[in-house]
């Protein structure tokens, strides 16, 4: 009887606990939205008309603006400076890259001179090297007609500018560069982001 009893009461015991109730699942957080097409500037956009001519042709030729030389960089190339007695050429570098003292070396110090700013390196013969000025033609003779050495100019962009400087009675003016190569490849990375932007507008 007892055991009858204990059963009896473990059965209403169960009986009278609630259902175990299984709430939802959460609904899924919903996809995050698509980045947006970040489409580059037009790197042609700022370029002289005929930089912007020799990048296109794929010439990459040399051009010439007043007294300045352009030429197209590689770091394959090494540029040939004229300098004379008394002229000094100024070697401009990126409007987005700079140099200091310590990342240009000069093959020749001692007759040759030069001075680093950020951007801009200036190079010519030294004081005690450059000659005299002829006082009948008013021509500046050099000391040493066949004096060469290197320069090497490394920048921010890791870039590497190799030139031959010589001197000559006519010195080259200044130097500036175009890069051909950095150009073709932003414009393509412009116009990859260009078609996707157009995908995105017409879905």
């Amino acid at each position: 009887m007892r055991k009858l009893l204990i059963a009896a009461t473990l059965l209403t015991g169960c009986a009278s606990q609630p259902p175990v109730v299984v709430p939802p699942a959460p609904p899924a957080p919903p996809p995050p939205p698509k980045p947006q097409v970040v489409i580059p500037s037009d790197p042609y956009a700022d370029l002289r008309p005929e930089v912007k001519a020799a990048i296109e042709s794929g010439r990459n030729e040399t051009l010439h603006a007043g007294i300045t030389t352009i030429y197209s960089y590689s770091p394959d190339t090494e540029w040939t400076v004229d300098c004379s007695p008394m002229h000094a050429v100024d070697i401009h570098l990126a409007g987005d890259e700079s140099t200091d003292k310590d990342s240009v070396i000069l093959g020749d110090p001692t007759r040759w001179s030069i001075k680093v700013d950020p951007q801009v390196v200036q190079v010519e013969p030294a004081g005690d090297f450059g000659g005299y000025v002829d006082p009948i033609s008013k021509q500046a003779v050099p000391a040493d007609p066949h004096m060469v050495t290197t320069l090497t100019i490394a920048t921010s962009h890791r870039r590497y500018y190799h030139f031959l400087l010589r001197m000559r009675r006519k010195s080259t003016g200044a130097i500036e560069f175009y890069y051909a190569a950095d150009v073709r490849q932003q414009q393509a990375a412009r116009q990859l982001a260009l078609k996707e932007a157009a995908k995105e507008n017409h879905q």
